[in-house]
């Protein structure tokens, strides 16, 4: 009888080992989880940052065309002056 006692001991703590390594795997697993996703999985901070930069990006692009015109405006005008100059330079 003692023999089987000593049998049963041995399953309970083999059982017991392995259930504690299932802990400590659920817990790391699950605290990798946990940081990976509140780190990188929903990026708040990163979604805010990328719409600053694509207003930015979109604002610049907009002054940059405003600026195209005004360039091409400035240059038909400056082309208009000159041909009236040497029209006018020539009589």
């Amino acid at each position: 009888m003692s023999q089987a006692g000593h049998e049963a001991e041995e399953i309970k703590e083999t059982v017991w080992v392995y259930t504690q390594y299932a802990v400590v795997l659920a817990i790391v697993f699950g605290a990798g989880t946990f940081l990976g996703y509140s780190l990188w999985g929903d990026a708040a901070t990163l979604k805010v940052d990328l719409d600053k930069t694509v207003e930015q990006v979109n604002t610049l692009k907009n002054e940059r065309e405003t600026l195209k015109s005004q360039l091409a405006l400035a240059s038909r005008d400056k082309d208009a002056c000159q041909k009236q100059l040497s029209a006018g330079g020539g009589q």
